[in-house]
């Protein structure tokens, strides 16, 4: 059994040092009228359009009295209000004001001031590992409580914002390129393809599924119109969010809203490497029509089209 004392006492380490970190910038917040808890329920608010006093409780793990008078707080000093869902007539969700916008602004570039004298003498490279280092530290950990994720953790939105795009890419390059050993060739075709849907992007007619976990995107999914037929395109889960049920819930509103537009039939462009998604596709009635070998992603592999008629 590995010992795991030495890797236990880094962490704390590191824990102890990152603490002090996170100490700076706490002090310079609380320099402003707000608590460090109040600054941060602006900032969930802020970034997410969807949350909900529960959503906040669970992301900050604060007991629901305290978060309750908290909020109360907020709302007398014309910070937060409330706004029914559209979807669920039983939420509310959590929005700033005016005030409570130009409030987060200033908490904002505070915050990115500090942390910018914090990195300003790294150089490019050094940026590079400490984002990538960033990410390793954070996907890992991510694979201890994965058991805890259920769909119902998964937020579903349908609307493109600033940087989905972008995300759509660089899960792709990623993905594959670790999982399947794919070349940047790759990224440059999913690249050219995104830019390719945009420039004739209808959303009457076509819809993206942007699937985010704790406002990060975790999996996606789009509808491209080919006139009478629909093209499924950049079919992307993260790993660790996989087995939960997201990409039955994916196919299912593809599904539906290819019958709602009434589209006569689909098809999807994919390789011979991803047997759970063919066989998720053929739950959906979806059948292979064609396969021919390809190198165009710098190895041997089978492209394989599959078909569906309505």
């Amino acid at each position: 059994m590995t010992d795991l004392h030495p890797y236990i006492e880094k962490i704390r380490a590191f824990n102890r040092y990152y603490t002090n970190v996170i100490g700076i910038l706490e002090s310079h917040i609380l320099e402003s009228p707000y608590s460090l808890t109040e600054a941060r329920i602006l900032f969930e608010i802020h970034a997410d359009p969807e949350i909900t006093a529960r959503g906040i409780m669970e992301r900050l793990r604060i007991d629901e009295g305290y978060l309750s008078r908290t909020l109360n707080k907020l709302k007398r000093l014309g910070l937060v209000s409330r706004q029914q869902s559209s979807d669920d007539g039983r939420a509310y969700l959590l929005k700033l004001t005016e005030k409570g916008r130009r409030e987060f602004d200033k908490l904002n570039r505070s915050s990115e001031q500090e942390i910018g004298k914090m990195i300003a003498n790294l150089d490019q490279a050094q940026l590079a590992g400490l984002m990538l280092t960033i990410d390793q530290f954070r996907h890992t950990l991510d694979h201890t409580w994965r058991k805890e994720i259920s769909i119902e953790d998964i937020r579903i939105r349908t609307d493109l914002r600033a940087g989905d795009l972008s995300s759509v890419i660089y899960l792709h390059g990623r993905i594959y390129g670790l999982e399947y050993g794919y070349i940047p060739d790759f990224e440059i075709y999913v690249a050219e393809s995104v830019r390719e849907f945009y420039q004739k992007y209808d959303p009457s007619r076509e819809r993206v599924w942007v699937c985010e976990h704790l406002n990060r995107m975790v999996g996606f999914l789009l509808l491209m119109n080919r006139g009478e037929a629909a093209q499924l395109r950049f079919f992307v889960i993260l790993p660790e969010y996989r087995g939960i049920g997201l990409g039955k819930k994916l196919m299912d509103l593809f599904m539906d809203f290819l019958r709602a537009c009434g589209y006569r039939s689909a098809y999807l462009l994919t390789v011979d490497e991803l047997p759970a998604a063919a066989a998720l596709y053929t739950r959906h009635g979806f059948r292979l029509v064609e396969e021919k070998p390809s190198t165009a992603f710098g190895k041997p592999l089978y492209e394989h089209r599959y078909e569906l008629e309505l």
